[in-house]
């Protein structure tokens, strides 16, 4: 069974992951509604809301033994994310390093930080935002041309849902990775 835990607010994901990194454990996902400071590669503010039925806003914690493939993580999860996203119709496109685009249009980010105490690895935060009910005002808060499901198909998102298929994805194809690293008909 999978351990969510879940915040009605947090300022981001991810600095709460590497405050308690140490008690969390493998797989363990931090979500929450809102993020008052989120944030992606380079620091830059990711915009966050939870109006219409909210977007992903979540860390998975990953203490994995082989770090092989360390490297390719977040490259993975962005594959991940693009495999989640199909499954509503869309067709995405990957913008190097790290984010989603559909129509030219960033749809989410994936960020992932590894965390060491000497050369001992504490573990690897992958956060996640992916928009899925964003409308057309909230859109315009963003700095970038941005987009979300909703946008997209005009069809609102279930929250819940979308992160089961997410981590469903991300899970069933995890073992291989740590195994194989990202195949290359899967390189981006």
């Amino acid at each position: 069974m999978r351990n969510i835990i879940y915040f009605d607010e947090l300022n981001s994901t991810s600095v709460y992951s590497h405050q308690h990194l140490g008690e969390l454990k493998n797989f363990d996902i931090i979500s929450c509604d809102l993020q008052t400071q989120g944030h992606g590669q380079f620091e830059r503010v990711w915009f966050s809301s939870n109006k219409n039925g909210g977007n992903v806003y979540l860390s998975i914690i990953l203490k994995p033994q082989n770090l092989e493939h360390l490297s390719e993580l977040t490259r993975y999860v962005a594959l991940i994310g693009a495999k989640t996203l199909e499954e509503y119709g869309l067709e995405p496109k990957f913008k190097y390093p790290n984010d989603i685009l559909i129509n030219g249009k960033k749809i989410a980010g994936f960020l992932a930080e590894s965390e060491f105490l000497g050369q001992k690895l504490k573990g690897v935060i992958v956060g996640c935002g992916i928009n899925l009910n964003l409308d057309d005002d909230e859109l315009k808060n963003i700095d970038i041309p941005a987009t979300s499901i909703y946008m997209e198909t005009n069809k609102k998102v279930n929250k819940d849902e979308f992160i089961n298929k997410f981590l469903d994805n991300f899970e069933n194809n995890y073992n291989d990775f740590l195994l194989n690293g990202i195949k290359g008909e899967e390189k981006l």
